[in-house]
């Protein structure tokens, strides 16, 4: 009689262990580099894309690059401050502001809505921001140029 139980908690386990790491799974994220998608831009170096963030001028295929920050997930900020500026949040915004004022040039746009987001991509030439792929991907409008960030949250 043990053993039919041992058994069946065997396989209780197994199935539990399974539909965890299918969980797991859906936590994966993925960070991108995204534009609108009528805009081809070449691949940029990692220190490029910092660059780009902290405010200095970047072109891809002859075209200046402007940044608009997607501010609508903290998540995908701290992601953002860790992996692409290598920064803390107030580090980021003292840079932003000292560039501001040594250069005349402003700070970028930072949009909390992903429709306007969307729409700003799509109207700014040469513009870029940060998204998370699954996002990117529900979106026609948007292209993703690169992948700059993959793991688990």
């Amino acid at each position: 009689m043990n053993r039919p139980i041992s058994t069946i908690s065997w396989l209780l386990m197994l199935l539990l262990m399974s539909v965890q790491v299918s969980a797991q799974d859906d936590k994966q994220q993925t960070l991108a580099l995204v534009t609108a998608s009528d805009i081809e831009f070449e691949r940029l170096t990692p220190n490029a894309v910092r660059k780009l963030f902290l405010g200095i001028p970047v072109s891809s295929n002859d075209q200046p690059l402007t940044v608009l920050l997607n501010n609508n997930s903290d998540l995908l900020n701290e992601i953002f401050l860790q992996k692409v500026v290598y920064m803390s949040e107030r580090h980021y915004e003292r840079m932003l502001v000292s560039q501001t004022f040594r250069t005349g040039r402003p700070r970028p746009a930072k949009f909390s809505d992903h429709g306007k987001l969307v729409e700003a991509l799509k109207s700014t030439p040469g513009s870029v921001s940060l998204m998370w792929q699954k996002d990117a991907d529900k979106d026609e409008a948007i292209h993703v140029l690169q992948i700059l960030w993959q793991g688990r949250h």
